[in-house]
C-alpha cells in the first residue's frame, strides 16, 4: 500500500496541537480552498468512535465521505479511517512527538488507490502527488495558527 508522510515542526506544545487537530472545524480552515471541505456530521471535538461525514472536491469529483476515529491517545496521537468512499483503503495517523522546541506532528496517511477505470487515471504517484501539494498547504496554514 503507498504510503504519505508530512512532518510540520511546531512551537507549541503538544496538547495545544491536538485540541486544534481534533476540532473538525479547524480542519476546515486549514484545508486548501481548492478542496471545499464541507463537513455534513461531525462532533464540535473528536474522540475515539466518533464519525465524520463530509464532501470534498477532489480531482475536480464532489465526493461524500466516511471516516471513524478508530485510535485516540490524547495528546500523542489519533487514527481516522475511511468507512465510505472512493478508495478500497485509507488510514491517517496523526502522530505528536514532543521535541524540546515544541512539537512535530507527523501526518501519516496509507491508501489503496481505486481499481477499474477510475484506477488508470487516478494512480498511487498521482496521488501521492496531491497530498504533497495539499500538505504543503496545510503545514504552512497550521505553522501560522499555532506558532503565533
Amino acid at each position: 500500500m503507498p504510503v504519505f508522510e508530512c512532518r510540520t515542526d511546531l512551537t507549541c506544545s503538544p496538547e495545544k496541537a491536538f485540541d486544534y487537530l481534533t476540532r473538525p472545524a479547524n480542519m476546515k480552515a486549514i484545508a486548501p480552498g481548492d478542496v471545499d471541505l464541507v463537513f455534513v456530521e461531525a462532533p464540535e471535538v473528536i474522540q475515539l468512535g466518533s464519525k465524520l461525514v463530509f464532501k470534498v472536491q477532489a480531482f475536480g469529483v464532489s465526493q461524500q465521505l466516511e471516516h471513524e476515529i478508530v485510535a485516540f491517545d490524547a495528546p500523542r496521537s489519533f487514527r481516522e479511517k475511511m468507512t465510505k468512499g472512493p478508495l478500497p483503503a485509507w488510514q491517517h495517523d496523526y502522530i505528536l512527538e514532543p521535541q524540546a522546541s515544541g512539537v512535530v506532528l507527523v501526518n501519516r496517511i496509507e491508501f489503496e488507490p481505486p481499481g477499474g477505470m477510475l484506477g488508470m487515471l487516478l494512480t498511487a504517484q498521482r496521488m501521492l502527488t496531491h497530498l504533497e501539494e495539499g500538505y504543503a498547504h496545510r503545514s504552512e496554514a497550521l505553522k501560522k495558527v499555532l506558532n503565533a
